[in-house]
C-alpha cells in the first residue's frame, strides 16, 4: 500500500471542502485546485457550521490546506505517482474538459478518486479511458448535512467502486475510510453506481409513498405519524424515510431520480414509478398552501404569515429544492406579505429574494406573529420544540408541512393545526 504525504483535491462544494478537512486530520498536506471566491462562497452558506468553520481556518493556518498556484497538469508531473481526488459535480460546466485532462494528464502510476453523481455507468466509462489501473469511485452518499466532516471517520455505509479488482487495499485513504465506516461494499464501478442511484431513488420512493398516504389519512381521518410509528416497528421497512411532509428537496435526491429518468429513457426501459416520485414529491410542496387557502375560504389576499424554516430539511444549510420556493411564489401571487425566520438559510435567502418586497427577515420567531394571520412551518431547525404556550396565546393557526409538532405537543395545542396527515 503507498502512503501518500501530498494529495491534490479539484472541487470547492462543502463535499470537497470536508474531504480536504478528512485528509489534513490524516496528516496529509493538501493542494486544493479552486478559487478562493468558489470557496469563500461555500463557507459564506455554511456560517453554522462552526467545525467546518473552525478546522478550514486552523489547517489553512497550518499550510496544511493549500490553494493551488500552479497549473494542474504542472502538479501532476512533478508528482506521477500521486493521489488525486475529484470531485468533478463542482465542475459541471468543464465537465467534458475535466475528463479529457485526466486521460492526457495523469500518468500509469496515479491514483485517482472520482466522487459525484451522473448517469449509470459514464464513471464507469470515463475509468477506462484513464491510464492509469488505480482509478477508484467513491459516492459520498454518506455525509450528512450537520455533521459532514464526522462522517468521513464513521459511515454508515461506504462504497467503493474500483477499476481494477481487489486494488482498493492499495489506496492509503480509502482503507482507512473503509476501516472507520460502519459497513463497507466494494465492487466494481459501474455496480456501485447503479448501486448509487438505485439507493437514491429508493429513498425518495419512500417519502413520496407516506405522502399519498398522508393524504388518504387525511381524507379518513386517521393520523399518519401513528402511522408511521407502528409499521416502523416493521424489521422488513424499519423507520427511515418514513415521515410524511412537503416531500424532499436538496440536491441528491432530486437529481439521482432525473438522472435515472434519463437512463431509462436512454435504453428504452418503461418505467412508470420513477415519474410517478418526482410529480407527486413536486405536487406535494403546494398541499400546505391548498389548505391555507381552503382554511381562509379563498379569502387570502393582502394578508400577513410567517414562516418558520426554509432548508431542505431540519438542520440544514441550504433551500435548494425546498418547499420554500414555491410556497413563497403562490404568496406573493397573492399579495401576502411574509415574514420568515431561518436560521441556516438566512444567507441563502437573502441572495435569492432579498430584492421581493413582500419578504421580511426576521430574528425572532414569536414576536412577528403578533400581527399574522396564519404561521406556516417549512422547517425546525432549533435545539428546543416550539413553545406551545406562546402560540396558543398568539392564536394563529398553525400550517405544519413537516409534521413538526408531536403528539404530546399536539395535545397542548389549542389553535387551529393543519399538518400532513395529522390535523387538529
Amino acid at each position: 500500500m503507498q502512503i501518500h504525504e501530498r494529495i491534490f483535491v479539484m472541487g470547492h462544494q462543502h463535499e470537497a471542502i470536508n474531504a480536504c478537512l478528512y485528509l489534513a486530520s490524516l496528516g496529509k498536506q493538501v493542494q486544493l485546485w479552486a478559487t478562493q471566491d468558489a470557496i469563500n462562497d461555500t463557507l459564506e452558506h455554511y456560517q453554522f457550521d462552526t467545525q467546518m468553520l473552525t478546522l478550514w481556518s486552523l489547517y489553512c493556518s497550518e499550510q496544511k490546506i493549500q490553494l493551488a498556484t500552479i497549473p494542474l497538469e504542472q502538479y501532476l508531473l512533478a508528482s506521477c505517482d500521486g493521489l488525486l481526488w475529484v470531485f468533478f459535480e463542482d465542475m459541471a460546466a468543464q465537465m467534458q474538459d475535466i475528463w479529457q485532462f485526466l486521460q492526457q494528464h495523469t500518468s500509469v502510476h496515479s491514483q485517482i478518486i472520482l466522487s459525484g453523481a451522473a448517469p449509470i455507468g459514464t464513471v464507469a466509462d470515463k475509468a477506462w479511458q484513464i491510464k492509469s489501473a488505480w482509478v477508484y469511485y467513491l459516492p459520498i452518499s454518506f455525509m450528512k448535512d450537520g455533521a459532514n466532516f464526522n462522517a468521513f471517520y464513521q459511515a454508515d455505509l461506504l462504497m467503493i467502486g474500483e477499476k481494477t479488482p481487489h486494488s482498493v487495499q492499495a489506496c492509503d485513504v480509502l482503507m482507512r475510510l473503509k476501516g472507520g465506516a460502519l459497513c463497507c461494499k466494494i465492487a466494481d464501478i459501474k455496480t456501485v453506481e447503479f448501486a448509487r442511484s438505485s439507493m437514491m431513488a429508493m429513498l425518495a420512493v419512500r417519502v413520496s409513498f407516506m405522502n399519498e398516504m398522508a393524504r388518504l389519512a387525511d381524507k379518513q381521518s386517521v393520523d399518519i405519524k401513528a402511522v408511521q410509528a407502528i409499521i416502523g416497528q416493521d424489521s422488513r421497512i424499519g423507520s427511515a424515510y418514513l415521515s410524511a411532509g412537503w416531500g424532499f428537496g436538496g440536491k441528491s435526491l432530486p437529481k439521482e431520480l432525473q438522472l435515472l429518468a434519463g437512463d431509462f429513457a436512454h435504453h428504452q426501459v418503461k418505467t412508470a414509478l420513477i415519474s410517478a416520485v418526482s410529480e407527486i414529491n413536486e405536487d406535494q410542496k403546494e398541499l400546505i398552501f391548498r389548505k391555507f387557502w381552503q382554511y381562509f375560504d379563498g379569502f387570502i389576499e393582502q394578508k400577513t404569515v410567517v414562516i418558520w424554516g426554509a432548508g431542505y430539511r431540519s438542520g440544514a444549510s441550504r433551500a435548494t429544492n425546498s418547499a420554500i420556493h414555491p410556497l413563497l411564489k403562490l404568496l406573493w401571487s397573492y399579495g401576502i406579505k411574509t415574514r420568515l425566520f431561518t436560521q441556516h438559510t438566512a444567507f441563502e435567502m437573502m441572495s435569492l429574494y432579498g430584492d421581493e418586497p413582500l419578504l421580511e427577515m426576521v430574528d425572532d420567531a414569536y414576536t412577528p406573529l403578533k400581527e399574522a394571520d396564519a404561521l406556516f412551518i417549512v422547517n425546525w431547525s432549533l435545539l428546543v420544540p416550539p413553545d406551545v404556550h406562546r402560540l396558543n396565546a398568539l392564536h394563529v393557526p398553525i400550517f405544519d408541512a413537516k409534521n413538526i409538532f408531536d403528539e404530546h405537543l399536539l395535545k397542548q395545542l389549542t389553535v387551529p393545526y393543519f399538518g400532513i396527515g395529522c390535523n387538529r
